[in-house]
């Protein structure tokens, strides 16, 4: 496996596909800051031009992680069918445990790196063009800390929603079948759990529901700036249990299923 992930590792990086991904990606972020910074040039009193609002962005919206690591393991994966890729690698003596937990990993590895760097370029950009005051703590240095606990938090089920992505890729030759699939089982079956245990008013489903990632992130993070509040639930040691407990099982559960789906599939 280690020579298949070696190889997976070369033609990934050895391929312009990721480092476009991760150029735009940048280049999007980058420019969401200088968009904030030119009007706080022109208004002044403009009161979104702080690094406090443009990280409660990321806060509040970690899913873009989950969106992003399904974007990586498709865009990279494209071709796999096309060029036999998948087909010569059986042919090789590779198991298909092997392809896919290799694949889990390089992709995993991949999408974290790209990640990091789009990161690092819209804090250092927000941090360099946009108001904050280093006396005051909200202003400065909680909106970083909540933001990198948070993405630490959630990187188990970022990666989680990358083995869900190869499982998928590895069980359905059609891309929009992947994604359709993949937005079922991360976005819609969470909130239609959450809103059933609603209408029935039952605490188990609730409770069940809520340890899905697409629901507490919706429910339990917000940000005001009226009050100068931050809170999500990966700031408190149950709440940042709860997201790598989530990320583990999701890890485990795709996994398996994978596996399972995979051991099934006819190469062509």
């Amino acid at each position: 496996m280690a020579n298949y992930m070696k190889s997976e590792f070369y033609r990934i990086f050895h391929e312009k596909t990721i480092y476009l991904i991760t150029l735009v990606a940048t280049a999007l972020a980058v420019l969401c800051n200088v968009v904030h910074y030119l009007v706080l040039t022109r208004a002044p009193a403009f009161s979104y031009g702080s690094v406090r609002f443009v990280l409660s962005i990321l806060i509040t919206g970690m899913q873009i992680f989950y969106i992003g690591a399904l974007l990586v393991v498709m865009l990279l994966s494209s071709d796999e069918y096309k060029n036999g890729v998948l087909k010569n690698a059986v042919a090789g003596g590779i198991s298909r445990i092997q392809i896919f937990v290799g694949k889990c990993v390089v992709y995993g590895t991949v999408a974290t790196l790209s990640a990091s760097v789009i990161l690092i370029g819209f804090i250092s950009t927000a941090y360099g063009l946009l108001e904050w005051n280093p006396a005051a703590p909200f202003e400065s240095i909680w909106p970083l800390q909540v933001l990198l606990t948070g993405a630490a938090a959630n990187l188990p089920f970022s990666l989680a929603t990358v083995v869900l992505a190869v499982a998928l890729r590895q069980m359905f030759q059609k891309e929009s079948l992947v994604y359709m699939i993949w937005t079922l089982i991360i976005c819609v079956l969470p909130m239609a759990l959450l809103a059933l245990a609603l209408v029935l008013r039952n605490p188990l489903l609730a409770r069940a529901a809520q340890w899905m990632p697409w629901n507490y992130m919706k429910t339990q993070v917000s940000v005001s700036f009226l009050n100068q509040k931050m809170d999500a639930l990966w700031m408190y040691p149950d709440g940042c249990f709860k997201c790598v407990a989530a990320g583990a099982a999701g890890i485990l559960i795709f996994g398996a299923a994978g596996i399972l789906g995979f051991r099934k599939k006819d190469i062509d």
